[in-house]
């Protein structure tokens, strides 16, 4: 028995060399993929988060753009100091005027303003329309009011040279924080309406001044809580793209694609598009 185990073990010199080749063989397959596929999630890695921060740079001047024409100042055309190690520049295009309506299922307004050569003076109408069909109850308004372009102003007694008026007194008006006018007529009862017999209702007067005629709006509230204020806004439409790049080579990380409404104070952003 003991011979037989001798031989056994004896004869299984040598087996291990195979084994060991196999191991070496496949060790060395495995070792360049490897490299590679670490190569490549380090390279991942690294352009993804130069990415976010090309995002967060290219942010930064799409809301210096956004504050600038708020204030009604011609935008930069690129940021004083690199964000994240990049340099933002911002390329604007003024797209001319757009009117834009927040109205509901029962009344809307809309403003409109046309050069009257009698009086030499822009006649502006607000109109408030009935929305609903027949078997809605009628609706009745507490006040309508408008903010003018900035460099116009109220004719004092227009609104009385307008028999059909909601209201034929002077209106209340203020200055806004940019010194534009707001006008705003508030009504006592009894208080006018709208309904599916009596469809429209107006409220007309003069504004005198020259120069640009965007940025007014105007609204019109009901005395219902469901309805509330309703208004339309007349502004300028922009598109503007910022754009974030390696100051060494130039290499874009990531640039923004915006449209912008401005009209009235109120900045809406109709799309934002991100690209790399």
């Amino acid at each position: 028995m003991l011979r037989l185990c001798k031989q056994i073990i004896k004869s299984e010199k040598g087996q291990a060399l195979p084994i060991v080749l196999v191991l070496l063989v496949s060790g060395g397959l495995m070792i360049v993929p490897s490299l590679n596929f670490a190569t490549t999630s380090l390279n991942a890695g690294r352009i993804i988060g130069e990415g976010v921060n090309g995002i967060y740079a290219a942010d930064a001047g799409v809301e210096e753009v956004l504050w600038s024409l708020g204030k009604g100042m011609s935008p930069a055309t690129e940021l004083s100091e690199n964000i994240n190690g990049m340099a933002v520049t911002m390329q604007t295009e003024e797209r001319g005027i757009y009117t834009q309506s927040f109205h509901n299922d029962y009344i809307r307004i809309d403003g409109e303003m046309i050069w009257d050569e009698e009086v030499e003076a822009y006649k502006y109408t607000l109109t408030v329309y009935w929305q609903p069909g027949s078997g809605v109850p009628t609706i009745h308004l507490v006040e309508v009011g408008v903010k003018l372009p900035g460099v116009y102003s109220y004719q004092a007694g227009s609104s009385a040279n307008f028999t059909e008026n909601l209201s034929t007194d002077e209106p209340d008006e203020t200055l806004d924080e940019r010194g534009a006018y707001l006008l705003n007529w508030e009504f006592r009862s009894p208080l006018p309406s709208v309904s599916d017999i009596d469809l429209i209702q107006t409220q007309t007067f003069y504004i005198t001044g020259e120069g640009g005629q965007e940025s007014h709006y105007s609204w019109v509230t009901s005395n219902r809580e469901d309805i509330g204020t309703v208004s339309q806004i007349t502004g300028t439409s922009y598109q503007f793209t910022a754009t974030a790049t390696r100051p060494e080579d130039g290499h874009t990380t990531a640039a923004i694609v915006a449209d912008v409404m401005i009209g009235g104070g109120i900045t809406t952003i109709v799309s934002w598009q991100v690209t790399y």
